[in-house]
């Protein structure tokens, strides 16, 4: 992290604290960290060109908007074929993480996915399709009971170093 500046950490720090409901956030920002306007969307254009951010987006509530349903489901997926079944699965709406884990001892499954389905009878169709398309089944599934914390990662702490 040694090649972002003091500035360009300020303006991670603010957007990762996501974005308040205003007619123009980006001016706002570039007043409380001492930029332009056109700094600002000129910094976070060359951060998604380095990979430093992906996106700018909202954050929906799965729960407020239907999907009643979460599932953390762990696939058994052969070593070979965790590329080619991970884009599968990932290439779903309902899939919000797609992730290759080591396997705990005593576990099944390398490839880890969270759906989010309206119902249980969804949940059982979302399944069924991906075994379906992969030709792989699911190895365990917990189901959401409550949430407990749910943020996105601040990676730039109030003193302006990074993690």
């Amino acid at each position: 992290m040694a090649d972002i500046s003091i500035k360009e950490r300020n303006l991670l720090r603010e957007l990762e604290g996501g974005f308040k409901l205003e007619r123009n956030p980006f001016k706002r920002i570039a007043r409380e960290i001492g930029y332009t306007e056109e700094e600002v969307l000129a910094t976070i254009r060359k951060f998604q060109e380095n990979g430093i951010i992906r996106r700018i987006g909202v954050a929906v509530r799965p729960e407020k908007v239907g999907a009643a349903t979460n599932a953390l489901v762990a696939w058994d997926v052969p070593a070979d074929r965790v590329e080619e079944v991970g884009t599968t699965m990932a290439a779903r709406s309902e899939i919000s993480h797609c992730y290759d884990r080591e396997t705990p001892l005593g576990w099944k499954g390398n490839l880890f996915t969270m759906i989010h389905a309206r119902d249980e009878a969804h949940l059982q169709k979302i399944l069924a399709e991906l075994a379906e398309a992969t030709g792989v089944r699911p190895a365990q599934t917990w189901r959401t009971v409550r949430e407990l914390k749910k943020t996105s990662m601040r990676y730039f702490t109030e003193d302006g170093e990074g993690r």
